[in-house]
């Protein structure tokens, strides 16, 4: 603590001070006697938090948070690993901490080490045909995926990969995990296995790490499908995916004239999958799949790799297609989608007639014109603009979404280009002697800036030489309908969606991250920014995150969702308020174990805000569900704020220094 003390005190007098030595440049507040202090009566608001001679204020709204902590990568233990925990901050852990004067009510944040993960995954009851003898197990890779990914964290996965045990003869895996709850996806090695093995991935949802972890496949369900033959589905593929999380959940079966039945002239696919089990009552075992219910689970058809002839892989809801009897399901000429057209554009700059702009046009179909009614249907592709300014692909009919993905710095005598995203028609070719559609042209905007300043919200002084990010604001921020509001979209992902929204071109917009550092004056200008269609009502949404350095004592600013479609001059500064402060020790080890815990130095962890199904911040309660995993109606985590960024001390101390609310 008095190395992290003697640091802020030192950098922000900029000498020597309490018998410290500061070394380096840092940054400093002319004038910020407010924000530091000694004892409460230093401080015109709020109480001192001695410990590290910060002002804080008694309280505020974000009280239950997440914390990622990543110990340094040289760690013998705790090294390579990043340990989630969700913490409410209301009830402060002071056991095996020293005493703290007038401050009590510090808060540990306790690191347990990696737990040791052993385990097999036992066959199902009628996998005998991917067994030898003696052998119950089968060879899988698992991938481990924290639970915290499903409020949207880019959290970290692990894979562990079963080894055959030479003295048991089954198949294990080893490793180990930092402690927690994960979702775990299983694929089996199908070149380790004989070809009447029906042995198909699974994801096990919910599993607590503990020191033997036995997974047991559920017995395959059956869906034989028929579907009418023709040679144009001669190398297609089929399988079935997780609506959700596109993970594949069953075998995959290659379509061939070889099985097709010469009376019917019907070809048989037979694909097992696993099925969420329902869970009856409070003392049966959890479900296998928490995220999904009912017949949600999505039968894809895959056109051959390499096809000469374009098609789109078609996507069918399992309710849709097992209509006859459990277990069948016919599928029927969902197979058309019209003659590939050679689709040509210019790719110029905007208002600017024949400027090229370098960049990526993808294409993505809304609505291919060919394809059955209700049938669901994926296709795009994808074309570098050359040098003359021109992009030339194949595509179906239909109309597309299109993206304009240009570099992300600054092009001669274009300056910076924005992200764009548009619309255009590929329209059936009416003479097969037409050979090239082309005359369009797609106008890519200049990329805008967000010009504001950053102040104090105390006394409205200049804050100088502070980072100002803007970054996407995370989709599912907006607020999801309530069950009485039927009139209302749905802009969030809920159960089902996920897949088939990014298939069919519904996914969101994503701009780049940008930032800028904050003058003198406080001003800043954020250039380069993304404006998306750059029309009102047509522009993007951005966090506004101000990230002052930790020497000034002043928490983040998060301004959430601030639509921006155009230059723009924000009409009020952002006011960076005083924090509310709490005194951390991030400890390693197990204190019940060895009667101790040891301050764990020069970790770096990031804080984050939980926000519900309607953008709210969550507070006093750290066990709702993910709102995938919810129940209709039910409070959930939808999304993640960061919120805070720092070390951990020498002696793993560190002020958490928290916004009040968030805007």
């Amino acid at each position: 603590m008095r190395a992290w003390v003697c640091w802020l005190w030192g950098a922000m007098l900029g000498g020597s001070l309490l018998g410290c030595s500061v070394q380096g440049a840092t940054k400093s507040l002319e004038g910020a006697e407010s924000f530091r202090c000694q004892s409460d009566g230093e401080c015109s608001a709020g109480h001192c938090l001695s410990a590290f001679g910060i002002c804080s204020q008694d309280a505020g709204g974000l009280d239950t948070l997440l914390f990622e902590v990543t110990p340094p990568a040289s760690d013998p233990v705790y090294g390579g690993a990043r340990f989630l925990t969700i913490r409410d901050l209301g009830e402060a852990n002071t056991e095996g901490l020293p005493e703290r004067g007038i401050n009590p009510g510090w808060i540990e944040l306790n690191v347990r080490p990696r737990v040791p993960v052993t385990g097999t995954v036992s066959a199902a009851s009628n996998q005998t045909a991917c067994l030898s003898s003696a052998r119950t197990t089968l060879p899988v890779t698992l991938t481990f995926t924290p639970r915290e990914r499903l409020f949207g964290l880019a959290a970290a996965s692990y894979d562990l990969t079963t080894t055959l045990d030479e003295q048991t003869r089954e198949y294990t895996f080893k490793g180990s995990l930092p402690p927690g709850h994960y979702d775990v996806y299983m694929r089996p090695d199908t070149s380790a296995l004989g070809e009447d093995c029906i042995a198909i991935p699974q994801i096990f949802r919910n599993r607590a790490i503990g020191e033997t972890f036995q997974l047991e496949q559920p017995p395959p369900r059956p869906l034989a499908l028929t579907i009418p033959w023709s040679a144009k589905l001669e190398g297609w593929l089929v399988d079935m995916v997780h609506p959700v999380s596109g993970e594949v959940i069953s075998n995959r079966v290659r379509l061939s004239a070889a099985n097709v039945d010469a009376a019917t002239q019907t070809l048989k696919a037979a694909l097992y999958y696993s099925k969420a089990q329902e869970q009856e009552d409070a003392a049966a075992p959890p479900p296998v799949d928490d995220v999904i219910a009912g017949a949600d689970e999505l039968v894809r058809l895959t056109p051959p790799p390499n096809s000469e002839r374009p098609a789109g892989t078609i996507l069918l809801e399992r309710s849709g297609v097992e209509l006859a009897a459990p277990g069948e399901g016919v599928i029927g000429d969902v197979f058309e989608f019209g003659e590939p057209v050679d689709f040509q554009s210019w790719v110029w700059l905007a208002r600017q007639f024949d400027r090229p702009v370098p960049g990526t046009v993808s294409f993505a179909a809304r609505d291919l014109d060919e394809v059955a009614e209700g049938v669901l249907a994926s296709f795009g592709g994808s074309a570098t603009v050359d040098p003359q300014g021109k992009i030339r692909l194949s595509l179906l009919p239909g109309r597309y979404r299109i993206r304009v993905t240009p570099p992300g710095i600054e092009v001669p005598n274009l300056g910076l280009l924005s992200g764009y995203e548009s619309s255009v028609t590929v329209w059936p070719n009416d003479n097969a002697n037409d050979l090239v559609q082309g005359g369009h042209v797609i106008e890519v905007p200049t990329a805008v800036s967000l010009q504001g300043q950053v102040v104090t919200l105390a006394d409205g002084q200049p804050l100088a030489g502070v980072e100002v990010r803007a970054s996407a604001s995370n989709a599912s921020q907006d607020p999801c309908p309530t069950p009485d509001d039927e009139q209302a979209t749905i802009p969030c992902d809920r159960p089902g969606t996920a897949v088939l929204r990014k298939a069919l071109a519904q996914d969101p917009f994503v701009p780049r991250t940008r930032s800028a550092l904050s003058l003198p004056d406080g001003g800043f200008v954020i250039s380069g920014l993304d404006c998306r269609q750059c029309e009102p009502g047509a522009g993007v949404r951005l966090d506004l995150t101000v990230r002052p350095p930790p020497e000034l004592g002043l928490p983040w600013y998060v301004q959430r969702s601030y639509p921006l479609y155009s230059n723009e001059a924000m009409q009020k500064p952002l006011q960076v308020p005083r924090p509310v402060a709490h005194a951390v020790r991030l400890t390693y080890g197990d204190p019940a174990a060895d009667g101790q815990a040891r301050g764990l130095p020069g970790a770096l962890i990031r804080v984050f805000a939980l926000l519900d199904q309607q953008a709210r911040v969550v507070s006093g309660n750290t066990t709702l569900p993910p709102c995938v995993s919810a129940r209709i109606g039910e409070r959930c985590v939808q999304s993640l704020v960061q919120v805070a960024e720092l070390r951990s001390g020498n002696d793993g101390e560190f002020p958490l220094l928290l916004p009040p609310v968030l805007e």
